[in-house]
């Protein structure tokens, strides 16, 4: 007997935050529903599509009319111009699908068209825009119809839809860590040591790269001799210009010894384990924090933005620490008093560990995301 037709549509197709969970949530619909014939569309190209033509039926790289605030004059075409031929392959899309789940939302075309199905539509929001954005989004969403999901409180209470409109709130989940205790530091961190810090995500204006840089140049001579801070991570598509910024102003600062840049890594394990701690300075209210579930599901420490998702992640004394957003002096202190207390980086790591495993684990996410599912779609139950 065939099973239900799935139709899921991505922006991206790299192996940031939000690729990964869509991977997973197309693997939770593989691992509910396995005789779906489940086809994914992607508006571009890149790792991700070897990856999730390992889980889907067919997997097609198509243009999407894909609102980025980056490229403003494309948008502004797609949007307008040529948005009616966009359209029509969303609808005629949709039209060959039981279910259609769509994930974050800048996917114009598709939003727009899961009005001709709002009972067959899932939109899941990912993301707080900023607040003229917000607007145009959230009035797609209302447009659309279509059922909404939210990966934080802080995303839906940023969004406010009307409570007529069907929504729930499902956090974002990640796998638990295999192979070795992640618990197990090469060398378990002591004052004989300097305090390893390690920071992952696209770097741009937001993320606050530039933040932990000015709260590390705030450490005292003695204590910054004792801290050592990872970035990793790259612009989008590569611009040169974000990473410059940054190295420059940690060249500013003095920096170089202490603080080191690196490229986006498809696979960020090795970071998570040399680290004793992962920052999560953003500038703007994350609608979640996936970094930190990451570190945490890793037994590492958080010291966090207290705004957005974040606060549903990191319980302040217990998983971490948490700053006045945008405060380079209070994540400063912050980073003095870890390395002066060894065993407080450990507790919080340990209990880090302990809220992961209850509230963040991949199973524990694709169990409600398909339970949701089965509740709201008819061809899915």
């Amino acid at each position: 007997m065939a099973g239900p037709r799935i139709l899921c549509v991505h922006q991206g197709a790299e192996l940031y935050g939000s690729d990964r969970s869509f991977l997973q949530t197309v693997v939770a619909l593989r691992e509910g529903w396995p005789n779906a014939n489940i086809r994914v569309v992607l508006a571009v190209d890149g790792p991700l599509r070897a990856m999730l033509a390992q889980v889907a039926d067919s997997v097609t790289v198509r243009d999407l009319c894909v609102l980025r605030l980056v490229n403003p004059m494309t948008t502004g075409l797609k949007a307008t111009i040529a948005l009616p031929w966009y359209l029509l392959a969303a609808i005629r899309d949709i039209a060959r699908a039981d279910f259609v789940y769509i994930n974050t939302t800048v996917i114009a075309d598709y939003m727009l068209a899961a009005r001709v199905a709002p009972r067959r539509a899932v939109i899941h929001v990912r993301e707080i825009p900023k607040p003229k954005a917000r607007s145009v989004i959230r009035g797609l969403c209302r447009v659309s119809g279509a059922h909404i999901i939210f990966n934080s409180h802080a995303t839906q209470d940023a969004f406010a839809l009307p409570p007529a409109q069907p929504q729930v709130v499902i956090h974002n989940g990640v796998d638990f860590v295999t192979g070795p205790d992640p618990l197990e530091l090469p060398d378990a961190f002591t004052v004989a040591r300097p305090l390893r810090m390690a920071m992952l995500g696209r770097i741009n204006d937001w993320k606050g790269q530039d933040l932990l840089v000015e709260a590390v140049a705030t450490l005292p001579p003695e204590d910054r001799a004792r801290v050592r801070v990872r970035i990793v991570g790259s612009s989008f598509r590569d611009a040169a210009e974000p990473v410059t910024i940054l190295s420059d102003q940690i060249a500013a600062a003095g920096l170089g010894s202490i603080v080191t840049l690196e490229p986006f890594k498809d696979d960020p394990d090795e970071v998570y384990r040399w680290a004793d701690i992962c920052v999560v300075p953003s500038r703007m209210p994350e609608p979640f924090g996936r970094v930190a579930i990451e570190a945490m599901a890793h037994g590492r420490a958080v010291i966090a933005a207290a705004h957005g998702g974040l606060t549903e992640i990191v319980h302040d004394p217990i998983s971490g620490w948490l700053f006045p957003p945008n405060d380079a002096g209070a994540l400063g202190r912050i980073i003095a008093e870890a390395i002066r207390q060894p065993g407080a980086v450990e507790r919080r790591g340990k209990g880090s560990e302990a809220r992961f495993s209850e509230h963040f684990s991949s199973v524990t996410m694709s169990r409600r995301f398909r339970e949701t599912l089965a509740r709201w779609i008819v061809a899915l139950r």
